[in-house]
């Protein structure tokens, strides 16, 4: 299949390695949702994996199949109490919002488990390649050490960039977070280490936090294009180019997007894709090793933001 390299702003993305995507069907568990839990659409891999394919954007032998994260990688964030709960599918149905009496299986942690182990295997190639990796899930951006929240169980962001910190692949990691929810989770677990610089733009503050890398960007609601890409650029950019990261994660949460469920800022279609443009402009086309996670969304639409990046990175094409 013949590819076309994208161009942001008239610079050609691809500087080191082609885009790789990390996707297995172990990602989606279909699930019975109740509340607030029935907006977050769990087939979002599936689908963003099936239009690619169905675009002839990709082909399945694109797609690289990640091994779950282990019990070591786990630890390197959480406690081991708060590991041997989740594992109890009442108790972890119940921080989901799901409901606890229905006969839950083992499996329903697995779309956690598989999808961290595709962001520490997106995170390595990125680092090895200097490159860009894009998994197909993850972005849990609002767990913490020893807590889920959000619809969050693991961190695996977090996870991630310690086990490249562990392995002496990176000293320094940036974490862009534009999910419109606060990424507070990996701010918390941050929250004295200056070898992670966390900047996150969303909606309201789920914490406050006061060491020097950090950034916390409030925005009110119905935020429109211009004022968010605006936004973005007179943050984005200081923050690369000051704090010099070894590697980057983009946590690219869908949910700015005008029909979202569960947001009320008002981005339109070719707004979120400018965004992601403005994103890969400042980090993959300076050559820092770029990881994309696809975080929140919340809706039918959801999926849909994700595929008009992933198709541009492949193809080149900018329509929604």
């Amino acid at each position: 299949m013949a590819k076309k390299l994208p161009t942001v702003e008239g610079m050609a993305v691809h500087r080191h390695a082609w885009p790789r995507f990390f996707y297995c069907r172990d990602y989606v568990y279909d699930v019975l949702e109740a509340g607030f839990r029935h907006t977050f659409d769990v087939q979002k891999p599936r689908r963003i994996h099936d239009a690619l394919i169905a675009s002839h954007a990709a082909m399945p032998a694109d797609f690289i199949s990640p091994p779950a994260v282990t019990e070591a990688e786990l630890l390197l964030v959480h406690t081991p109490e708060y590991l041997a709960e989740i594992r109890r599918p009442e108790t972890l149905a119940r921080l989901l919002f799901l409901d606890p009496a229905h006969p839950w299986d083992e499996r329903l942690l697995d779309p956690f488990l598989f999808a961290t182990g595709g962001t520490i295997a997106a995170a390595r190639l990125a680092v090895s390649q200097r490159g860009l990796a894009i998994n197909l899930g993850g972005g849990f951006h609002h767990a913490q050490a020893d807590r889920a929240d959000g619809f969050c169980a693991i961190a695996d962001v977090a996870i991630a960039i310690r086990v490249l910190q562990r392995s002496r692949q990176i000293e320094r990691a940036l974490i862009v977070d534009l999910d419109y929810h606060h990424g507070n989770g990996n701010a918390e677990l941050f929250a004295t280490d200056e070898s992670v610089f966390t900047f996150s733009m969303h909606a309201g503050n789920w914490c406050w936090i006061t060491k020097r890398n950090n950034c916390d960007v409030e925005l009110p609601s119905h935020t429109t294009d211009a004022v968010y890409l605006d936004t973005l650029r007179q943050h984005l950019n200081p923050i690369v180019h000051d704090f010099r990261p070894d590697v980057a994660v983009y946590v690219a949460g869908s949910d700015p997007f005008v029909e979202d469920t569960l947001g009320d800022f008002e981005i339109t279609e070719a707004g979120m894709l400018a965004r992601d443009h403005l994103v890969t402009r400042e980090i993959w086309c300076r050559g820092i090793p770029m990881v994309v996670v696809t975080a929140g969304g919340y809706g039918p639409s959801s999926w849909r933001i994700h595929f008009n990046y992933f198709r541009w990175l492949l193809t080149g094409e900018r329509g929604g």
